[in-house]
C-alpha cells in the first residue's frame, strides 16, 4: 500500500527528535554531542536542543560520571560493537538518584566507517523503585520491617566467611517473649502485633548499628552481634535487652510489661554454620524458659541440643 505525498525521512527524523519520550543523542568520534532530542535538552535544563551541540558528558554531568561514559563511548566506537540495555545511575543535585536504561550503537558513514555513535536513554525510576520495594519485601518482616530469616541467614553466612578468613568471633542471641500467647488471648492479636513492633524498636536501639536484629516468626527474634571479643560482651547485651523490655509499654492507652528469655551461642565454640549456631542458641533459650523465663543463658561448648 502506498501513500500519496509521503513525508520525507528528514521530516520523520525531526518529528522523532522533537516528540519522543526518550533521550536520543548523536556523538562524534571525540564524544561531543552532534544532535539531541528535545526531551533530553529539557531534562538537562536547556530550552533549545542546539545549545547542547559540542558539549561532552563531562561538561554536562561532571568529571566522575562523564569520564565513565566517555570510556564506554570510545570502546563502542573502536570495537564497532553496540551495548544494549545498560542500567546506569547518576546522583542529582537534589540528592535523588536518577536510574536510566541505555543502548548505544556505532554510527557508520556510507563507507561503513565509524564516525560516532547514537544513544537512546530511558528513565526507569519507577521500575527501579518497584524492584527495590519487592526486594525489601522479600528480605524483611512485613510486620516489624526487621530483616526476616532469609536476610538474617545471609548476613550470618557473610560473617562466617569473614570469620573463616580473620578468625573474628561473633555471637547469636535467640530471644522469645515470655507468655506472649497470654497477651494475644487477653488483649487480642492486633494489640499483640503492636507489642511486637514496639519490642522490635527497643531491640534495635539496644544494639550497635552494625549488629542485626531479625524477626524469624511469631514472638521470636534473633540478634547477631557482628564482633565480640569476650563472652561477657554478649552477656551485657542480653542484660541490656532485658532491661529495655522491662520498661512498661504504653499501647492504645494500656500499659504492659513483658519479659524475655534469651539463649546465646558463639562462633566458633558452638558451631561453624548458621543452622548449628541457631540451634545452639535456641536450645539455650529453651533452658532459660524452663527455668522460669526472664533470663539469658549462654550455650557452653559441647552442650547437648534437642
Amino acid at each position: 500500500m502506498s501513500f500519496p505525498n509521503p513525508p520525507s525521512d528528514l521530516f520523520l527524523f525531526h518529528a522523532l527528535m522533537e516528540n519522543t519520550a526518550d533521550s536520543i543523542y548523536f556523538k562524534d568520534r571525540q564524544c561531543r554531542l552532534l544532535r539531541v532530542s528535545r526531551k533530553m535538552a529539557l531534562d538537562l535544563g536547556f530550552s533549545d536542543p542546539s545549545e547542547l551541540v559540542g558539549k561532552t558528558d563531562i561538561d554536562l554531568f561532571g568529571k566522575a560520571f562523564g569520564q565513565g561514559t566517555q570510556l564506554d563511548d570510545i570502546r563502542i566506537m573502536e570495537s564497532n560493537r553496540p551495548i544494549v540495555g545498560v542500567i546506569e545511575s547518576r546522583r542529582l543535585e537534589s540528592g535523588r538518584t536518577n536510574w536510566t536504561l541505555t543502548t548505544k550503537l556505532p554510527l557508520l558513514d556510507e563507507a561503513g566507517l565509524v564516525i560516532g555513535l547514537v544513544g537512546i536513554t530511558r528513565e526507569i525510576n519507577e521500575m527501579r523503585e518497584t524492584e527495590v520495594a519487592l526486594q525489601h519485601l522479600a528480605t524483611h518482616d512485613t510486620l516489624t520491617d526487621l530483616p526476616n530469616r532469609f536476610l538474617m541467614v545471609d548476613r550470618m553466612s557473610q560473617l562466617l566467611a569473614r570469620a573463616t578468613r580473620s578468625g573474628t568471633p561473633f555471637a547469636v542471641l535467640y530471644m522469645d517473649i515470655d507468655r506472649f500467647k497470654e497477651v494475644n488471648d487477653s488483649h487480642g492479636h492486633e494489640f499483640g502485633d503492636l507489642l511486637l513492633c514496639a519490642v522490635a524498636k527497643r531491640l534495635t536501639k539496644s544494639v550497635r548499628q552494625s549488629d542485626t536484629v531479625a524477626r524469624i516468626g511469631g514472638d521470636e527474634f534473633v540478634i547477631i552481634l557482628e564482633t565480640v571479643h569476650e563472652a561477657s560482651e554478649a552477656d551485657t547485651v542480653g542484660r541490656n535487652v532485658q532491661a529495655a523490655l522491662a520498661k512498661p509499654f504504653t499501647l492504645e492507652r494500656r500499659k504492659l510489661s513483658v519479659t524475655a528469655s534469651i539463649g546465646i551461642s558463639f562462633y566458633p565454640e558452638n558451631g561453624a554454620d548458621p543452622d548449628t549456631l541457631l540451634r545452639a542458641a535456641d536450645y539455650a533459650m529453651y533452658l532459660a524458659k524452663r527455668e522460669g523465663g526472664n533470663r539469658h543463658i549462654t550455650c557452653l561448648p559441647g552442650s547437648p541440643q534437642p
